[in-house]
């Protein structure tokens, strides 16, 4: 039995657009919105080939259709979906998210910049969950901090304080240049978010371990103007 899917309908015949024309409308790209739609539960990978509508999507107005070149699913969405509030607030929180972070990551950054430390962003590479890993290092004579950056108030648990730890380590075997250097953990923080058990451990640890409440920079309300704006697409 063959696993391709079987042709819907024919999107030139209906009000249906395509996932590139709806992430042109909210101005974001295709892509982030696909990983959106999945976390919604809208959409979802067959096969790890092509994308297909859950039931909750089908709820939502999208539809499956199969090119006839290369036989592969995609989903087109009714234009409807462009007033759904619950995707207008899903994308604005996703989106607010993302740049109230890197904001403050570069915040901190000019923070430490301005008190003579050397500063740059942790590779990329290593960047698989962004709330439990280093964000930024900095240098300055023979001292290296390792700081974590933290705006999103989400907890700040003990097991996420050894994780650290076990990054720092792993730090010293990847950079061996830094290997006479004072190597030191900092929090950064927006607020404090650290639980009880948490707070207990960096006393238990001042010696490697410290943290420091930095508000970041209130007046870039110009943020809104950055959101979405469905009236302006």
């Amino acid at each position: 039995m063959s696993m391709l899917p079987h042709k819907l309908f024919r999107p030139d015949e209906t009000d249906y657009i395509t996932i590139t024309e709806l992430a042109r409308y909210f101005r974001i790209e295709a892509r982030q919105l696909n990983q959106i739609l999945t976390t919604m539960g809208w959409i979802k990978k067959k096969h790890f080939i092509w994308w297909i509508a859950t039931e909750l999507g089908k709820e939502n107005g999208a539809k499956e259709y199969v090119a006839n070149y290369s036989r592969l699913s995609y989903v087109y969405w009714h234009k409807d979906i462009m007033e759904n509030q619950e995707l207008l607030y899903t994308i604005e929180k996703t989106v607010r998210s993302y740049l109230e972070n890197s904001l403050y990551d570069e915040f901190i950054k000019e923070y430490y910049i301005q008190q003579g430390y050397t500063v740059w962003h942790y590779s990329k590479e290593k960047q698989e969950d962004k709330n439990e890993n280093i964000t930024l290092v900095a240098k300055k004579d023979k001292k290296i901090v390792l700081i974590h950056c933290r705006d999103n108030q989400l907890d700040i648990s003990v097991q996420e304080l050894k994780n650290f730890q076990k990054q720092r380590d792993e730090f010293k075997v990847a950079n061996p240049v830094f290997a006479n250097y004072d190597l030191t953990l900092h929090y950064c923080m927006s607020g404090f978010f650290m639980t009880e058990d948490a707070y207990e451990y960096t006393e238990d640890f001042k010696d490697e371990i410290s943290y420091e409440i930095i508000k970041g920079d209130s007046s870039s309300t110009w943020l809104d103007s950055l959101l979405l704006d469905n009236q302006k697409a």
